[in-house]
């Protein structure tokens, strides 16, 4: 697409100014993220997609937590995961990789698009219940009131993910059953994008009454990194990624798959 400004909104209630997206959206969750997930992107001009074929940006929504045999790790015993949901998402996901269809992932949905982007996660974190500030990586700001009801995150890498924004709160972090690092001044990633997946994933959650600021961020980094990207084109009156973008993505990428840790192996505390 053109790499245009675009334009804004300015909403009544609270005098924020939100990009003004026109796509049309999937939400794979429940009625109601569903309708807590059209409430934020109504805010944008943007309108229900009837299907994932149809979409200009398809939502993963939060939930339980990502099985953590989908990136070889064996299970912390806070960790509880879904198998019907994992292997719901797991087909959205290459449905959309198929058809260069652009993703968006909140908490869970974050974790679970940087896992099928060949990333890991911590699976037990401290110091994430509650508000928290983030700061912009790319615009050099801070956000001051982000939400955070999770308890676990993304490890850094590999390296064509680009982190957005991060905070420092997790002391504890665990990485399966055994392995933790104690006090580490890591900072927690918050936001992050693939460019070559068009995987855009926050950790947060934009779509909760009451954080106004961080849900026009989240919207902005939508209009940045998706709508107005020039890695992306209108196709069939959908965005989707450039057909060349795709072809070297698909060439590289091989179908995820539930992998248990050799005997033996054993990761290394960050």
């Amino acid at each position: 697409m053109k790499a245009i400004t675009p334009k804004v909104t300015v909403m009544k209630d609270s005098q924020l100014v939100y990009p003004e997206l026109y796509m049309e959206v999937f939400i794979q969750g429940d009625s109601y993220e569903q309708r807590a997930f059209a409430q934020m992107f109504s805010r944008s001009n943007c309108s229900k997609a009837e299907s994932p074929d149809k979409a200009d940006l398809v939502v993963f929504t939060g939930g339980s937590d990502v099985d953590p045999a989908l990136y070889g790790e064996l299970p912390h015993f806070t960790t509880r995961s879904n198998g019907a949901r994992d292997d719901a998402d797991i087909k959205l996901y290459d449905f959309c990789l198929e058809r260069g269809i652009p993703m968006f992932g909140v908490c869970r949905g974050a974790q679970f698009l940087h896992v099928m982007n060949g990333g890991k996660l911590y699976q037990d974190i401290d110091h994430h219940n509650g508000n928290h500030n983030m700061w912009d990586l790319i615009d050099k700001k801070m956000l001051y009131k982000v939400s955070s009801v999770h308890h676990q995150s993304c490890i850094p890498g590999p390296e064509n993910m680009l982190i957005l924004a991060n905070t420092h709160k997790s002391k504890r972090r665990y990485r399966n059953h055994k392995d933790v690092s104690i006090n580490s001044t890591e900072a927690d990633v918050e936001a992050f994008f693939y460019s070559d997946t068009c995987c855009l994933g926050v950790q947060g959650h934009p779509e909760y009454r009451g954080y106004e600021s961080f849900m026009r961020w989240t919207l902005e980094k939508i209009a940045d990194y998706i709508s107005n990207s020039v890695e992306t084109e209108m196709r069939e009156n959908n965005i989707r990624l450039k057909k060349d973008i795709m072809d070297k993505t698909m060439k590289k990428t091989t179908k995820t798959t539930k992998t248990e840790p050799t005997k033996g192996d054993k990761t290394c505390a960050a």
